[in-house]
């Protein structure tokens, strides 16, 4: 047989399927993340009346309310909330700080984070939090004036009325 007529060696025709596999994923993701990016959300506002209560704010509603983003499993956004409240802790008048408890199905038993939070702690048990704000990061913090208007949103590990980063 000549070389032109020969048959592939299976090896490479594994290669072939495995490529062809891989470009597949790859489109189904960038299809996927394309059409979550695409869809119009709203804009985070501060609407209680979408959360259950886990724990109850003791702090008036008179100033800003900050919002961190936690899941139970992160230990990651959990450091940064416990973070923030010793940040925040010394001033004068500090913000109210809240935890929004998300992508958990059930209603937590425990409701204890590890520090104080005046501004109590949520359930979003409908999913707010990702499917009507679009937000998918732990530990982001939201900003709300004492209306529920988001006055701005900060990755983990940043002070939200700051540049300055967290330890």
């Amino acid at each position: 047989m000549s070389a032109a007529g020969a048959r592939p060696k299976s090896g490479e025709g594994v290669g072939a399927l495995g490529l062809a596999l891989a470009l597949a994923v790859l489109a189904a993701v960038g299809l996927a993340w394309w059409r979550d990016r695409s869809r119009a959300f709203e804009t985070p506002v501060w609407d209680a009346t979408r959360l259950v209560p886990l724990a109850p704010a003791t702090a008036s509603e008179m100033g800003e309310r900050w919002v961190v983003a936690v899941n139970l499993r992160c230990p990651h956004c959990q450091a940064h909330l416990r973070a923030l409240a010793h940040r925040i802790e010394p001033r004068a008048h500090p913000p109210s700080l809240a935890a929004l408890v998300v992508d958990e199905p059930a209603r937590p038993a425990r409701a204890e984070l590890g520090v104080p939070l005046r501004g109590g702690v949520w359930w979003d048990s409908a999913q707010v939090w990702r499917d009507s704000w679009g937000r998918r990061v732990y530990g982001e913090t939201f900003r709300f004036d004492a209306a529920g208007r988001l006055l701005s949103s900060t990755p983990a590990g940043t002070l939200p009325d700051s540049a300055v980063r967290l330890p």
